[in-house]
């Protein structure tokens, strides 16, 4: 071959060695996946959604991608894309618990509710120490008038709330003592978010609440009490007197409103809670409507001598 052919095939033939040379490594479902993991820590969450999304198209059961991608668009509060991804995940591996709560918790905030204790029963059914799916089923069994159901998940959740979380609410207890009032309420937040359930978190809270006078603080804590624990009585109570008694933001008659729904919740869960009868006839009474005030006064007196009677 002439000097001159050698010379125009190298031409001819560099730009594609040098393509080939330098050419990305075929990007297989792992690279995508490991991008979208360092992308979700590090918060960039539209980025890993894409590499993400390039993983399960790649590999449609990779269940960390699903899963991943679900917890992504609740953060992103777009709630009906992860139950899709969750929906997705259980169709890879439906033995997994923490996906069942997630769509329990999904479908209720759709109102769903069928769907949600369908997700938290078999959350439990396939791992039995799970705190707040136990905690969850409570509210669902009592909402159907199924007592017995809901005092038997009451006791689980307890009892394992008690194993796993005595020496933390022990440590709270100890620090609200010590004066150290925004390391307790760290503490009992912590356990309030992982065992739901533990009403003496709630209680440690109010009370750590009340030392520094944060009323405010206090009445929502209950408030989240009273959606996890409907049947707990002492929180009804709790909450009368502070939307009575306290200064809390807002308009004085949605207070007294809320007083007056949570104290007749305390009677009708204990008709001899003649603490929440008087405090009612002195509500009514504040009001003007002396009708309801009577008729509690008498409710309360009448309490008070059975209380009296059988002690």
């Amino acid at each position: 071959m002439s000097i001159k052919k050698t010379a125009l095939l190298a031409c001819l033939l560099a730009p594609l060695l040098h393509a080939a040379l330098w050419a990305a490594p075929a990007r297989t479902w792992e690279y995508y996946l490991e991008k979208g993991r360092v992308q979700y820590r590090a918060g960039m969450l539209d980025y890993a959604i894409f590499n993400l999304a390039q993983c399960l198209d790649a590999n449609p059961r990779c269940l960390e991608a699903a899963n991943l991608l679900a917890s992504i668009y609740i953060q992103k509060n777009r709630k009906l894309r992860a139950i899709d991804y969750y929906h997705h995940s259980l169709g890879i591996d439906e033995g997994q618990a923490e996906v069942h709560y997630g769509l329990g918790e999904l479908y209720e905030f759709f109102i769903e509710r069928e769907k949600a204790f369908l997700h938290y029963r078999r959350c439990v059914e396939i791992d039995p120490g799970h705190v707040r799916g136990h905690s969850s089923l409570v509210r669902f069994y009592l909402a159907r008038n199924d007592s017995a159901s809901a005092e038997r998940h009451t006791a689980i959740g307890l009892r394992l709330a008690g194993e796993r979380f005595g020496t933390r609410l022990a440590m709270g207890e100890e620090a609200r003592k010590k004066g150290k009032h925004r390391e307790a309420l760290d503490i009992y937040e912590g356990i309030v978010n992982e065992a739901p359930i533990l009403d003496r978190a709630y209680i440690g809270y109010y009370d750590a609440c009340r030392d520094i006078g944060d009323y405010a603080a206090a009445a929502r804590i209950l408030e989240r009490l009273v959606f996890v624990r409907p049947d707990f009585k002492k929180t009804y109570l709790l909450l009368g007197d502070i939307y009575y008694n306290r200064k809390l933001p807002g308009p004085r008659k949605v207070r007294l409103d809320r007083a007056i729904q949570n104290l007749q919740k305390a009677a009708e869960l204990d008709p001899d809670n003649y603490e929440a009868c008087l405090m009612l006839a002195e509500i009514f009474d504040s009001m003007g409507r002396e009708a309801e005030s009577a008729e509690w006064g008498r409710r309360a007196r009448e309490a008070e001598d059975r209380f009296r009677r059988g002690r």
